[in-house]
């Protein structure tokens, strides 16, 4: 039975598949923890118009060597006290974070979203156009050109 993927596709499919499972892995493996003293705090209002009110605000943590987003709910509490927080192996992004005193850990929902959701689309999408011989061209298309830009976002 002859594939009818070319070879040129094939190998992109493949290229995809590790640089998902590279995501995945990166996202998954718990990484180094460090606890540092918090610094500062900086609050920054987003602008943008939609119906949505027009604005929001991001909150970052900044400690000595590190300077991540955090939720509103960190935000207000973690002036003048020490944070938890684990960088991944492979892209040294900050997979999960919490107060000392705390023992509620947290993920930021960015690196929720590029770090597990995506790579699990990415890969459910190709193995639904393999199994079912779907011609899904233009979505996973659409899902290599975000996992390039995830990649590329994760590398700088």
């Amino acid at each position: 039975m002859k594939s009818r993927l070319s070879l040129p596709n094939r190998i992109i499919h493949g290229i995809t598949i590790l640089i998902t499972l590279v995501v995945l892995m990166d996202f998954a493996l718990p990484g180094t923890r460090y606890t540092e003293d918090v610094v500062s705090i900086s609050k920054n209002k987003e602008k943008y118009y939609n119906a949505g009110g027009n604005s929001h605000n991001t909150y970052h943590v900044v400690t000595a060597t590190r300077q991540f987003s955090v939720s509103k709910d960190v935000a207000t509490t973690a002036e003048d006290k020490q944070i938890d927080y684990a960088l991944s192996l492979l892209f040294k992004e900050v997979n999960g974070y919490k107060l000392a005193s705390s023992n509620k850990n947290q993920i930021y929902s960015f690196r929720v979203v590029f770090g597990l959701v995506l790579p699990l689309l990415v890969l459910l999408a190709i193995g639904i156009s393999y199994r079912f011989k779907k011609d899904m061209s233009i979505l996973l298309f659409v899902l290599q050109v975000l996992t390039v830009g995830n990649l590329i976002m994760l590398l700088l």
